[in-house]
């Protein structure tokens, strides 16, 4: 039996249309057979997502769809910048996206009943963030508002639930570069940060603890500065602590712009980008005058100039951060930095030849700090492939100016220390002369009474401790009144001036000489006895009998009455003093020019 033809085209019909399904299914089929599979362990501690993404230029909503097609796209690493003009064709808008797969492990894990977080780096400008389909996270605005707030790294939760039953997930990123200006500058797109897929928890306390040295840098050098700007409201002499506590605080503010911490501020981004700006442009200011002041350099008239050039950089930097102005601002900056780096190196330099310890250490700090911005301005200038270093460089040039100032201090304090220690010497001897001066009449050059007191109580106490006893002589000048009512007073200096040096050439070295007052004479004689102090006592009077004295034309005479009195173990100065002066008195009283024994039982006249 012959089969009819109709037959033969029912049969063909279905046949193909299976063909075709399995056509369309297949590559499906393949495509998900080579996602990248993510175990359980590698989510556990993070899975990066830093590979290749699909990418294309434009902006579709369609493209967020979970399965959606995107085969014929580009690939491209993340993050990575956009090159050149961006892609104006699209109003700078462009998707990114990739697909993954979670391994059973990963699926039935309880720490990620949940959901994970996916962390998405810094991206220019603005950006949607789409999970199958659904979107978990924004930053900033894109067109029509265009808005941009670049700078931050975000963790987006993403639920379980949106994870399909097979463990696929696609992920699309929509982006907008900004505008053309910034595009140009900066670039567009994922720019730096880390991207990863992982625990929530984790990765929000993961960007906590890469984020903290940083955080803890800048509470430093915040500390610092304001420490060394309290110094000086102590003392406003400490110039250069003005300076280092602003530079130190203006680094501060600085590096905390740099860091994601900032966005925890209750301010706007515009006002974020301001303060970083206007902290950026005022560095070079504040850092110029903390090196004059430090290498102690004359400030000249266009250098006064350049500094103020980069505080009016500031202010418009404060005035107005848009994205379109400030990159223009920006570039101007960096390269009217380049004579700074020029020349402070120079100043350094020529401290460090004349001599200058505190230059060399500054030198260092210099050199570290210039290749870190080189490095940094190679960057932006030059798409050099690098790390940015600047902070490096800030933490060089801070630690170099803190070792100088602390050098500096360390002399001023070591000079000081020494000038106290001359002037406290100096004060020793002033004092020593004042004291010596205090014991000796100026008249004569004799010791005074206080003097002769000082040592005669010394010399009593060696007595009670067992030396052998002393004997005291007053002495008084016969009719010395008459000289000074005849002659007047200047011969009365010049006559006691005449007697006093007569009595010290006469007496051992190691008897005293003083002057008692008026014209009395005391004499201390260590280790001398009644008789021995009698034998001396005689000898000065007739030295005093026999020295003559011209006076204005006339020969002028004199005599000298002497009381001696020995000092007994466990008797006062004063007692032994009354029995030499009581004998001095009554040989006043025989008719002067004699010496007198004084004693307990009596008196004795000598001659």
């Amino acid at each position: 039996m012959t089969p009819r033809r109709h037959s033969k085209r029912g049969r063909a019909l279905p046949a193909a249309l299976l063909a075709s399904l399995l056509a369309c299914l297949m590559p499906l089929w393949a495509s998900a057979a080579d996602l990248p599979q993510i175990a359980g362990q590698e989510l556990k501690s993070g899975f990066m997502l830093d590979g290749q993404w699909r990418f294309q230029p434009g902006d579709s909503l369609d493209w967020a769809r979970p399965g959606f097609d995107d085969s014929s796209w580009a690939l491209t690493n993340m993050p990575a910048s956009w090159p050149g003009q961006g892609f104006p064709k699209s109003g700078q808008m462009a998707w990114y996206r990739l697909s993954v797969r979670l391994a059973p492990d990963a699926l039935n894990a309880p720490q990620f009943g949940d959901g994970l977080g996916l962390q998405l780096g810094k991206v220019m400008s603005a950006y949607e963030v789409y999970a199958n389909g659904r979107m978990i996270g924004a930053l900033g605005q894109l067109p029509p508002l265009a808005r941009g707030y670049y700078d931050r790294e975000m963790v987006h939760f993403l639920p379980r639930e949106i994870i399909a039953p097979d463990g696929r997930l696609d992920i699309a990123l929509r982006v907008w570069g900004g505008d053309e200006a910034t595009v140009r500058v900066w670039g567009g797109g994922p720019y730096a940060g880390t991207f990863s897929l992982g625990e929530y928890r984790k990765q929000l306390f993961g960007g906590i603890a890469r984020n903290l040295p940083a955080l803890l840098f800048c509470c430093l050098f915040l500390c610092f500065g304001l420490y060394h700007l309290y110094l000086y409201q102590r003392n406003r002499h400490m110039r250069l602590f003005l300076w280092f506590g602003l530079m130190a605080v203006n680094v501060a503010i600085y590096g905390f712009m740099l860091t994601q911490w900032k966005h925890m501020l209750p301010v706007s981004f515009d006002t974020l980008k301001k303060i970083e700006y206007g902290a950026i442009y005022m560095l070079p200011a504040v850092s110029m005058q903390m090196l004059w002041a430090l290498m102690g350099s004359e400030v000249r008239s266009w250098m006064r100039a350049y500094q103020v050039s980069f505080v009016i950089l500031a202010i418009v930097g404060l005035w107005d951060p848009r994205p379109d102005v400030q990159p223009l601002i920006l570039f101007g900056f960096q390269l009217w930095t380049v004579p700074l780096f020029l020349v402070a190196p120079v100043m350094v330099l020529k401290s460090v030849r004349e001599g200058n310890p505190e230059a060399r250490t500054l030198f260092l700090g210099l050199a570290v700090f210039g290749a870190t911005a080189v490095n940094d301005l190679l960057i932006d200038l030059a798409a050099l492939d690098s790390v940015r270093m600047l902070h490096f460089g800030f933490a060089a040039i801070m630690l170099a100016m803190s070792v100088s100032l602390g050098n500096r201090f360390t002399n001023m304090l070591n000079r000081l220390e020494r000038e106290v220690e001359e002037r406290t010497e100096d004060l020793r001897v002033a004092n020593r002369q004042l004291a010596e001066a205090a014991r000796v009449e100026p008249l004569t050059g004799l010791l005074n009474r206080r003097g002769f007191i000082e040592e005669a109580e010394k010399e009593i106490q060696r007595v009670f401790r067992g030396s052998p006893p002393f004997a005291l002589v007053l002495a008084d000048l016969d009719h010395f009144k008459l000289v000074n009512d005849r002659y007047g007073h200047a011969c009365g200096d010049q006559v006691l001036r005449r007697i006093a040096a007569v009595l010290s050439y006469r007496v051992r070295e190691v008897d005293l000489v003083a002057r008692w007052g008026g014209e009395e004479f005391i004499f201390l004689l260590p280790e001398t006895d009644a008789k021995g102090a009698s034998v001396m006592a005689e000898s000065l009077r007739q030295a005093v009998e026999m020295a003559g004295f011209d006076y204005d034309g006339k020969r002028l005479d004199f005599t000298m009455t002497f009381g001696i009195a020995a000092h007994r173990k466990g008797e006062s100065l004063d007692a032994t003093v009354h029995r030499a002066d009581t004998a001095l008195y009554h040989g006043k009283e025989a008719g002067r020019n004699r010496v007198m024994l004084g004693s307990y039982k009596g008196l004795t006249v000598v001659n």
